[in-house]
């Protein structure tokens, strides 16, 4: 199985953000889609924990596949068009093993890009 392979097949990845107020590790388990150089979340809210802890320290820990890399996350501007194919990506990955519909999810959740592989 190559790299892309792997990458499309995984179901969930696992990012580990540090608390804004307590540095401590925070880890979640998150649906994510791999799209160019990078892997792609969705948060529901601007004020969730992890999405606001990345927002004051983006140096990240984000594990896919079993492969488990220090990288950098920032949150993708929201009126930015070349989020579509990343956002309709994410909702075709995932709608099939999905009661509801999640158009609506992928069309308005905060989107953030986290390196994957990660620049260095």
């Amino acid at each position: 199985m190559t790299r892309i392979d792997a990458l499309a097949t995984t179901e969930f990845c696992y990012l580990t953000t540090r608390g804004r107020r307590t540095a401590a590790p925070h880890r979640i388990e998150i649906w994510f889609v791999a799209h160019d150089d990078g892997a792609y979340l969705l948060s529901d809210s601007d004020r969730s924990d992890w999405y606001r802890n990345l927002v004051a320290e983006p140096s990240v820990t984000l594990e896919i596949a079993g492969q488990t890399r220090q990288t950098r996350a920032t949150p993708v501007d929201p009126a930015d068009a070349a989020s579509a194919p990343v956002r309709a990506a994410m909702v075709a990955k995932y709608q099939p093993g999905y009661g509801e519909d999640l158009a609506r999810w992928g069309g308005t959740a905060w989107l953030v890009r986290v390196d994957w592989p990660p620049k260095g």
